[in-house]
């Protein structure tokens, strides 16, 4: 709450009220201080919560000395296997931690309504909500190419050939409420 008053009062600064306010925010709601889940947040600030949850395991605490490494890592997989945190974020941050060994190091993947992937499951909410491609590609910090070529598949695996099909699919599903 009080990064997102400080950050709230400058002007070059306000762009970054959702992400950093959203630092303690959880996967599955348990964190605060809004108590959103990261779906409902930028995935940025998911990033953000997964590096925070990792230097609070591998630094000194005045209850406790920092985690080795290895250790930390294996908390933070675990956290993201019950759902707490994201497993897109942990893994972006175990990597940048060198703690990340291979594309499948223990972070399992969730499963989505039909069978579409993390990332196609973010462009699916992104165009239900009326994004254009464009603007789905600038959330997701891809290309327009690349944005396309994820609401393409997310057409084909769920056999639909329109945006309103997809939304529309992506209510039914519970993807969007």
């Amino acid at each position: 709450m009080l990064t997102e008053q400080m950050l709230r009062r400058s002007p070059v600064l306000a762009e970054l009220v959702p992400i950093a306010a959203a630092h303690h925010e959880k996967a599955d709601a348990s964190g605060y201080h809004k108590g959103l889940g990261t779906g409902a947040c930028d995935r940025r600030a998911a990033v953000l919560c997964a590096a925070d949850a990792h230097i609070a395991l591998t630094t000194d605490r005045a209850d406790r000395p920092a985690m080795p490494d290895k250790l930390a890592a294996a908390g933070l997989r675990q956290q993201a296997a019950t759902g707490v945190l994201e497993p897109d974020a942990v893994s972006a941050v175990l990597t940048a931690a060198g703690q990340q060994v291979g594309a499948a190091a223990g972070v399992p993947r969730r499963r989505h309504p039909g069978g579409l992937t993390n990332r196609e499951m973010d462009a699916l909410r992104l165009a239900a909500r009326g994004l254009t491609t464009r603007e789905i590609a600038e959330r997701l910090f891809i290309s327009p190419k690349t944005a396309d070529h994820h609401i393409q598949h997310v057409y084909t695996k769920i056999g639909v050939s329109t945006r309103a099909a997809a939304a529309l699919w992506a209510t039914r599903h519970a993807v969007v409420g």
